[in-house]
């Protein structure tokens, strides 16, 4: 687990004036040359990476994303709702993010150049390349074409009409400029010498750009995967030259690899919002805590805050229950409940879950909560709440992702690795099992316990978990959902791209999920819903133009329907 120094105090007056003197709106990180202020080029690098998670992008994200890919049921707000994209904000965020992100990259790249040694911040852009087509991944998921080669250019000292007017462009062709401004960002950072220290604003690797190399080529793998439905050559191409024998020492080999931004406790004051609202929002779900339970998962207790049904608390429940002369089943709690139950993902099932059911042990202030559907671990994206002392952490890719992802072109489009796909995603799991062994520790997640390599080793064994070759595959998508519990963007994207997990999945099975009894099941969004611009808004022929282009494929569907397919995510 890293360390890094703490720097908010240090810098949170630069934030603040750097919050204070831009704004989220579109136009305006375009076309006002006085946005950002003159910074330094590394602090901007530290104020971009504070953008690639933000609080109302992960309140959405609990809203809606974690409910679609059954991470959780809800336990309050949009019940009804949640198969559909009922706020724009569940994309707007997203894009937001990056277009500060974007925004701040240019500018550091501008601020270069008029320093008396520009060749020293060589490793600073490529880095800020390379966290900044992340984002573009993730922002183009959701948005497809996008403002890239033309945004942000007041940013870098011009002001010509054609610089404030950003044309945009398509994913077919950021996916081709991604990989080669992907391929020559790692090329710098192999080559740069006399660079300015990064030490304390890296909140990734902390100025290690070995360790930059290796994020850079796992987010050409993940970009390769968006291609394997359109152009599949390309995708393997990317993948075949990533994993090569000749390039193994530049990609993810451990944990430390891991593309996270580490933040500290202070992490979520300073850029407040609804952080915990995890735990308001949520609870377990069926889907994921029945594969837990199966298999004796023993990252359950990193990601759910245990309940409190004791075979103790359960008995004196139910003889308070008889007490009270109760008679009817779901007045008592069933005594096989355990420590970690789900309830059901469907909103019509919910009056007959004996799950879900709010019950207390008690009265009055020495109550005991006896809900068996677990509370999600809010300290893993607050690490102070209630007052904990834990960190913050913004996954990106962690090395058990890019095993599992490894794994997948392994086996299924037979790159050659100097690993099989069983190594792959044995490695995968093992390496998921240490990083929320560490994380648990490192958010301070209520009632920690540190998971035994014993522990690990007979999960490892697990009939859902050895390696199967008859079902390899789905063991990879299967751990790999396991995995981006705290990366629900990611596991959307890939239930995109693989339709997995499902309801007629061997060994995750996803609920069919009806908001109200009677009336259709829920059909999880593939995409935001666009609405054409009103004429006279700036910039009016490009964005007209944008969704034109879209709305021109078939699969894309009505503009504002949300159940459409973007380009990469052809059927």
């Amino acid at each position: 687990m890293k360390r890094i120094n703490k720097i908010y105090l240090l810098l949170a007056g630069l934030m603040l004036l750097v919050h204070t003197s831009c704004t989220d709106d579109f136009a305006e990180l375009n076309t006002n040359p006085k946005s950002l202020p003159n910074a330094a080029p590394e602090q901007l690098l530290y104020i971009a990476e504070t953008n690639v998670l933000r609080s109302g992008h992960a309140w959405n994200g609990w809203a809606s994303k974690y409910r679609w890919m059954q991470y959780g049921v809800s336990n309050w707000g949009y019940g009804t709702t949640q198969y559909t994209y009922f706020s724009n904000g569940l994309g707007d965020e997203i894009y937001t993010e990056y277009q500060n992100i974007g925004g701040y990259v240019t500018n550091m790249a501008y601020l270069a150049l008029q320093t008396e040694k520009p060749d020293a911040y060589k490793a600073l852009n490529a880095a800020a390349r390379i966290m900044l087509i992340a984002k573009g991944i993730q922002a183009s998921d959701l948005w497809g074409s996008l403002v890239y080669s033309d945004g942000w250019q007041a940013l870098n000292g011009k002001s010509d009409e054609a610089s404030l007017l950003p044309a945009f462009q398509s994913q077919e062709e950021l996916s081709t400029l991604w990989d080669s401004e992907l391929k020559a960002a790692i090329a710098d950072l192999k080559t740069a010498s006399g660079q300015v220290s990064l030490a304390g604003y890296d909140r990734a690797y902390n100025g290690d750009m070995t360790k930059w190399v290796k994020a850079g080529n796992a987010i050409r793998l993940r970009l390769a995967s968006r291609l394997l439905k359109r152009k599949p050559d390309v995708a393997k191409t990317i993948a075949t030259e990533v994993l090569a024998g000749t390039n193994a020492g530049d990609i993810m080999s451990s944990n430390d690899d891991s593309f996270i931004f580490w933040f500290d406790n202070l992490y979520t004051n300073i850029h407040s919002g609804d952080w915990h609202s995890s735990r308001d929002m949520l609870l377990a779900p069926r889907a994921l805590i029945d594969f837990m339970n199966d298999n004796e998962d023993p990252r359950r207790g990193i990601f759910f805050v245990p309940n409190n049904l004791t075979a103790e608390n359960i008995a004196a429940y139910n003889a308070q229950q008889t007490a009270a002369d109760k008679t009817a089943a779901l007045d008592f709690i069933p005594v096989d409940f355990t420590r970690y139950e789900g309830s059901t993902a469907s909103r019509a099932d919910w009056a007959t879950d004996a799950r879900n059911i709010n019950r207390t042990l008690g009265s009055g202030s020495s109550s005991i909560n006896m809900r068996a559907a677990n509370l999600p671990q809010a300290r893993l994206w607050k690490g102070n709440d209630n007052d904990g002392s834990g960190g913050n952490l913004a996954p990106v890719m962690t090395y058990a992702d890019f095993c599992f992802l490894t794994a997948e072109f392994v086996l299924e489009h037979s790159i050659t690795s100097t690993k099989t796909a069983q190594d792959w995603y044995e490695e995968g799991v093992r390496a998921s099992l240490k990083h929320y062994n560490d994380i648990g520790k490192y958010c301070d997640v209520l009632e920690y316990s540190a998971m035994t390599p014993a522990e690990i080793d007979a999960y490892m064994l697990k009939s859902d978990v050895a390696w199967d070759n008859s079902k390899g595959k789905e063991q990879i998508w299967a751990q790999a959902w396991v995995d981006r519990y705290t990366n629900v963007d990611e596991a959307w994207a890939q239930w995109k791209r693989t339709g997995y997990p499902n309801n007629a999945a061997t060994l995750v099975g996803f609920e069919d999920c009806y908001p109200v009894a009677g009336e259709p099941v829920g059909v999880i969004p593939r995409r935001v819903k666009f609405s054409y611009p009103n004429e006279g808004v700036h910039n009016y022929a490009n964005l007209k133009k944008r969704l034109d282009a879209m709305a021109a494929d078939p699969e894309f569907g009505p503009i504002d329907n949300e159940w459409g397919r973007l380009w990469w995510d052809k059927q």
